[in-house]
């Protein structure tokens, strides 16, 4: 559930963009990448650049501003199914994040 359900932390659909693209960009990897390798930068630049995007998009990356709702209260998530909140805003988001993950 958003935020999962902390109150406060980053867009979910986002953070498991950044993991997906860090995944790819060390699939093959038999180990942790030294500081200068080059699919090490190529993962920092891949997720920063999905980070920008999605800011310059949605204005920031943090559920509960994106949302408006705080998910450590049962009022705020109920009000978020009951008014379809994900419809205006996850949805987009989503949908952001994955066609930035395909274009890898």
């Amino acid at each position: 559930m958003g935020a999962i359900e902390s109150g406060r932390t980053i867009c979910g659909i986002l953070f498991g963009g950044a993991v997906y693209l860090g995944y790819l960009s060390g699939m093959n990897a038999t180990g942790v990448p030294d500081v200068e390798d080059e699919k090490r930068k190529e993962a920092i630049g891949c997720v920063r650049n999905l980070f920008q995007g999605f800011i310059d998009k949605f204005g920031n990356t943090d559920c509960t501003t994106l949302t408006g709702c705080n998910w450590s209260k049962k009022e705020d998530v109920k009000r978020y199914f009951k008014e379809q909140i994900y419809k205006g805003t996850c949805y987009p988001q989503f949908e952001y994040v994955l066609a930035r993950c395909l274009e890898r």
